[in-house]
């Protein structure tokens, strides 16, 4: 082999390997793409999509995040409370810190409910104070999410990001609500 060959070689080989570094420090410590699966997020997201994760966002009410659940499965859900957050639920309204809040991704629900011969999609439960390190999260099926009501709060050290984008399927691609 020629010596311009070799240098070429070099190159080539400094190229792959910066970037494999590059996409396996990004994915370790910046973004991770994540595949939905159960239906306890429907409409919002259905069986098999996927979705982009930011690890470095700050999680804020109504974000949706992906944690690692008790039975060490990842979850996907929307976070209700955060630190410090007074939650209730009563005559289906949600409650944030003593005030009623609007949850229009909760809508095509509550029509299949109505539909179905169920009176409420969230069974009441009294205010509670989301404590330091943990949220409380809820499934956009409430009918059919297993979710803080069930499992309790969520650690934020479980939590592996906040979903941000969808890359898949085709035509729901862009960012989420």
């Amino acid at each position: 082999m020629n010596e311009d060959a070799i240098n070429d070689l070099i190159a080539w080989m400094k190229i792959i390997i910066l970037t494999a570094a590059i996409v396996l420090l990004s994915r370790q410590f910046l973004f991770e793409p994540v595949s939905v699966h159960g239906q306890s997020m429907m409409p919002t997201f259905e069986e098999d999509d996927k979705v982009i994760l930011s690890k470095i966002s700050s999680i804020d009410n109504f974000d949706m995040i992906v944690f690692v659940a008790p039975d060490q499965k990842n979850y996907i859900k929307r976070v209700i409370g955060v630190p410090g957050d007074r939650v209730e639920m009563k005559d289906d309204q949600l409650y944030l810190n003593g005030e009623p809040v609007d949850e229009p991704y909760l809508e095509e629900n509550r029509k299949w409910a109505e539909t179905n011969g169920y009176p409420q999609l969230t069974t009441d439960f009294g205010e509670f104070t989301v404590p330091g390190e943990c949220y409380f999260v809820l499934g956009d099926n409430r009918l059919n999410s297993v979710d803080s009501r069930m499992i309790g709060f969520i650690l934020e050290e479980t939590v592996i990001g906040e979903v941000k984008f969808r890359i898949s399927p085709v035509d729901h691609i862009g960012t989420v609500n």
